[in-house]
């Protein structure tokens, strides 16, 4: 090969490079919570290394730290400042309405079950109704069930009336009014100082967050509802036209480890990230108690009528049968098997 040829092959090779580097597409991904949860630790670094590997190389994910706070992400992502994250749903109780059919206390299963279940009945019943318009729902996970963190115990759901409590949105703030709790609404990443500087008393929150958000080390006492006093969820989004301006095979690769694998191995890692949680708080010497026979039969008299409220609501402003999809969401959720 003639010195003339070796130079035009290197440069034509030189060309290739560079351009298969500005082929590739970063995907910006917002999290909110502490650099040390799982979600952090554990689904999104997984999900990143996921699409890298099924678009080729071609998509990267990027995970960018505190872009805007908890109750703005929706915004965040619709508008383009951030390509992908998760929204909690409590934070849009009258645009997210449907989601809050997990959220109900009584379904009885663990987060890959409800995640998966919340996942399908998206898919079949819910996407159509908009809710999330302005985003393209790429996957969703539910946390554990909201644990009642104090900084001193209760014997009767009565001792909570008129106490501080930390409540998130959603169907927690329907249960904490019927208990006659003061509510304190704040992201999970300031409930630490405000049981520290006393403007909250406690905190609904999952178990998790007895390490993740350092609850153990302000509120040592727990009460557990065995039906959950509520569960949190969350939808995984993207900007819709970030999505639709991936080539194809790119965005195909890209959903395809999403969906119902993402919603799956998010709720994986919450039901991790409570069992890690439940060790650190007893390690620590926090009390964690049972509600006895009484405060559950007492908590059942309440929430019965919370959802029959969410049933006549759902159904009169979404046009559709909310008992009936209900029923659905438990039982793909009670029949599920990993």
């Amino acid at each position: 090969m003639t010195t003339f040829r070796i130079l035009i092959t290197a440069a034509v090779l030189a060309v290739g490079v560079v351009a298969g580097a500005r082929a590739e597409t970063v995907l910006r991904l917002s999290t909110w919570v502490p650099p040390e949860h799982e979600l952090n630790r554990t689904v999104f670094p997984t999900w990143a290394r996921q699409v890298q590997w099924a678009t080729g190389g071609r998509v990267r994910v990027e995970i960018a730290h505190n872009l805007a706070p908890p109750n703005r992400q929706f915004e965040l992502i619709r508008d383009g400042r951030a390509d992908v994250g998760y929204v909690f749903h409590g934070y849009y109780p009258d645009r997210f309405l449907l989601p809050q059919m997990a959220e109900l206390p009584g379904t009885g299963v663990d987060q890959v079950a409800s995640s998966v279940a919340l996942w399908r009945i998206y898919q079949q019943h819910c996407a159509a109704a908009g809710e999330h318009q302005g985003v393209t729902v790429i996957g969703m996970m539910l946390h554990g069930p909201g644990v009642l963190h104090l900084k001193s115990p209760v014997t009767q759901l009565a001792d909570l009336r008129q106490r501080r409590v930390r409540v998130p949105g959603g169907v927690s703030m329907a249960i904490g009014a019927a208990l006659g709790i003061v509510p304190v609404s704040l992201p999970p990443t300031q409930v630490y100082m405000a049981l520290v500087d006393g403007r909250a008393e406690g905190a609904f929150l999952p178990m998790e967050s007895k390490e993740s958000f350092r609850i153990k080390d302000v509120a040592r006492y727990s009460l557990l509802m065995p039906a959950g006093f509520y569960d949190g969820s969350f939808a995984i989004v993207a900007n819709s036209a970030r999505l639709a301006a991936l080539q194809p095979n790119d965005r195909e690769a890209l959903l395809s480890v999403s969906g119902e694998r993402l919603s799956a191995l998010a709720g994986r890692a919450w039901r991790a990230a409570d069992l890690a949680g439940r060790i650190a708080a007893e390690a620590a010497g926090n009390i964690i108690a049972v509600a006895d026979a009484g405060m559950e039969l007492e908590f059942e008299a309440i929430f019965g009528p919370i959802e029959a409220a969410w049933i006549t609501r759902t159904t009169r402003e979404r046009g559709i049968d909310a008992r009936r999809i209900l029923a659905e969401y438990r039982a793909i959720a009670r029949t599920f098997a990993e």
